[in-house]
């Protein structure tokens, strides 16, 4: 992931470490991990190394990753299927009315260890917030739930 995001800038992870003083070592195991767990001192190393702010650096970074719910889907294969079917449902039908999903993060489930069983509840917990706004957006047309924030 900031392979990817240095690669725009024709930087590597070498050159960020000599520009920010953070170890290489460091930056290889947070270009293994999700967005959801890169630290402040990384998004600064990135930062100090391209001009610009942690904050422009992040929002960069979440848009190469596309949308979390997918991303989410595509790293944990083993999640029960008719749930994750469920869910693209949902989103389909979210999307439709107008419902920004890109703001979903699972901040929560990474704080705990990645396992199967919290994987789907993970899921479970998005798919009934999912059902909720769609049905919030049902009851109210005029409600903007565009950029509504859920964390799982």
């Amino acid at each position: 992931m900031i392979d990817e995001f240095l690669k725009k800038y024709d930087l590597n992870r070498y050159t960020v470490s000599k520009i920010s003083g953070i170890s290489e070592s460091l930056l290889s195991d947070a270009n293994k991990r999700s967005l959801n767990s890169l630290t402040v001192k990384i998004l600064n190393a990135l930062a100090m190394a391209t001009g610009k702010t942690s904050g422009e650096v992040l929002d960069e970074i979440s848009a190469q990753q596309g949308n979390p719910i997918i991303a989410f889907i595509e790293a944990h294969p083993w999640l029960d299927k008719d749930l994750v079917n469920e869910v693209e449902d949902i989103m389909i039908e979210v999307h439709e009315m107008g419902i920004n999903l890109s703001n979903v993060t699972f901040n929560r489930y990474y704080e705990g260890e990645d396992t199967n069983e919290r994987a789907n509840v993970a899921i479970e917990n998005l798919c009934e917030q999912l059902v909720t706004l769609e049905e919030q957006k049902m009851d109210d047309d005029a409600i903007d739930l565009s950029n509504y924030l859920i964390e799982i």
